[in-house]
Parts: C-alpha cells; sequence; structure tokens
C-alpha cells in the first residue's frame, strides 16, 4: 500500500468514527520498514491509543537492525508486536529472527510483545503441524512471552492444503460473524487497492473509487441484497437469490457456513464486482 493511501485512510475513517486501534499486518509489512513507520506515526497523530503490528520477525536476521527497527516503532507509537511462530512459519524464518525482534522490542519499550500462534487444534495435539508448533513454543519460554493464540481457519490455501485437520460444521443457520461484522462492524481491512473489507474477502466499497468516510457512514446491512441475505438467512440462504440458481451446491464439498459463503459469493462476482475484494 502506497503511504499516501494508508495516510488518507486513517484521516478518512478518523474524521466519521472514532478508532481504537489500528494495525498492520500480513504480507509482511516490515518489508517495507520506511513506510511502516510512517503510517504508525500518522496513527500515533491521530490519537489511536492502540497500535500494533503484526510480523513474522524475519528483520531480526541482524540484531542491531532489529533494534534500530523496534526503537523506531515505538517512537512511531506502537504498543503492540506480536511475532508470528509456529510449524507454519518456521520452515522460513529462523527462530533466532524472530526472538531477536521479541528480545529488541522488550529492550525498545514496547507496551505488549507476544507471540501470534497458528494451531489447528491445541497445543497438546496430536497432529504434526501442533506438535512442531508446542516444541518451538518450548524452546522459546525462556522469554516468557505471551502467547497469542489462533485457531487456523478453512480459509485461503489451508482449506485445500490443510483439509484433512477440519472436521466438517453444520451448514445451516446464521452467519457466526453476523453481529460483529455485518450488522455493526468492529473493525474494517484495508488492502493496497482499496478494497474495504468488513469480512474474509467482503467488501463495502473501495476507497480509490469513493471516499472511504463516505463509504463507513452510508454502510448499512440492508442496503445490499447480499448482505441483507447473509443476515438475515445465513450463507445457506444465498442460494435462494435468482443470481445462483446456476450455483452447482453440493453439501459434502462444504467445511463449513464460512466455506460455502465464500463460494458462492466467488460465482456471485459477476454480479456484485464491488463485494469480492
Amino acid at each position: 500500500m502506497e503511504v499516501k493511501d494508508g495516510i488518507t485512510y486513517l484521516e478518512e475513517t478518523t474524521s466519521v468514527t472514532k478508532l481504537d486501534s489500528f494495525m498492520i499486518f500480513g504480507g509482511e509489512s516490515m518489508l517495507y520498514p520506511e513506510r511502516t513507520i510512517e503510517l504508525f506515526q500518522k496513527a500515533k497523530e491521530l490519537g489511536i491509543p492502540k497500535i500494533e503490528l503484526i510480523t513474522n520477525g524475519f528483520w531480526g536476521k541482524d540484531n542491531d537492525r532489529a533494534q534500530s527497527l523496534a526503537a523506531q516503532l515505538k517512537e512511531a507509537g506502537v504498543n503492540e508486536v506480536l511475532i508470528s511462530v509456529d510449524a507454519f512459519h518456521s520452515p522460513h524464518i529462523p527462530l533466532d529472527y524472530p526472538r531477536n525482534v521479541a528480545l529488541a522490542s522488550l529492550a525498545a519499550g514496547i507496551d505488549r510483545v507476544a507471540w501470534n500462534v497458528a494451531i489447528l487444534e491445541n497445543e497438546n495435539a496430536s497432529n504434526k503441524f501442533d506438535r512442531q508448533t508446542s516444541e518451538i513454543l518450548r524452546i522459546l519460554a525462556p522469554l516468557g512471552l505471551e502467547i497469542h493464540i489462533n485457531k487456523v481457519l478453512p480459509q485461503g490455501r489451508a482449506r485445500g492444503n490443510l483439509r484433512e485437520f477440519f472436521l466438517k460444521q453444520p451448514l445451516e443457520g446464521k452467519c457466526p460473524e453476523v453481529e460483529t461484522a455485518l450488522v455493526n462492524p468492529t473493525c474494517i481491512s484495508m488492502d493496497h487497492a482499496g478494497w474495504a473489507s468488513i469480512c474474509w474477502n467482503l467488501s463495502i466499497g473501495n476507497a480509490k473509487k469513493e471516499p472511504l468516510s463516505k463509504i463507513l457512514t452510508n454502510y448499512h446491512w440492508k442496503n445490499h441484497p447480499v448482505i441483507k441475505t447473509l443476515v438475515e438467512n445465513g450463507p445457506k440462504g444465498l442460494l435462494e437469490l435468482p443470481e445462483t440458481s446456476r450455483f452447482q451446491f453440493q453439501d459434502e464439498r462444504y467445511i463449513d457456513k464460512c466455506h460455502l459463503c465464500m463460494d458462492i459469493r466467488k460465482f456471485l462476482k459477476t454480479r456484485y464486482p464491488e463485494m469480492f475484494a
């Protein structure tokens, strides 16, 4: 994302609502540390109280550079650094790198430094990924950091590569995020192309085409047939829309309601291109 765009989005959002937190996360924003730090500085200037970074810690390869960047992050207002360590990151990032980032962040005085951990079942599960993650956490335990656990969801590449680890869930019923994501969204995610999303690839507009302040102010779940259907009838209710009459639904293909919702919305992209970021 270009810095000027990020600054505009921050200014537009804070002009119409109070932001409790601002987070920059993946890909890996610290590949562009100057841009990232400039956006954090803007968030600090706007008085956003909680300013967070999620990183894989690759920048801990050079310990001196890690200390320098951590100090700059602290100065820019960052008060939380979540460092991703688990079986999915360790093949690509040696553990010394995130360890160095953690130590540098603590030394810089950042308020909260924690491990950001993805698991399939739990820390004591027998599957190979969670076993590897448990061993990684054992190695890093002497640092005494908080562990922030995230369950891996059947989205993106995980849906295909890890399908055997996901238990099939009922497809009937309401969207699990109906209140916090659809009716009264508590967060919004912006990407480099300007899409403003309230759920996984569920966009409510593009800030490169319309001011983000206007997108946020005008949003109401009843104003769009897809979101209205999700709120009132859940993902399976999308099958009743006239535009999905040719959608080939097969119950056994879907892991859960979110999987079904994503697939139907992909099908509807040609009809509602502004909704699928």
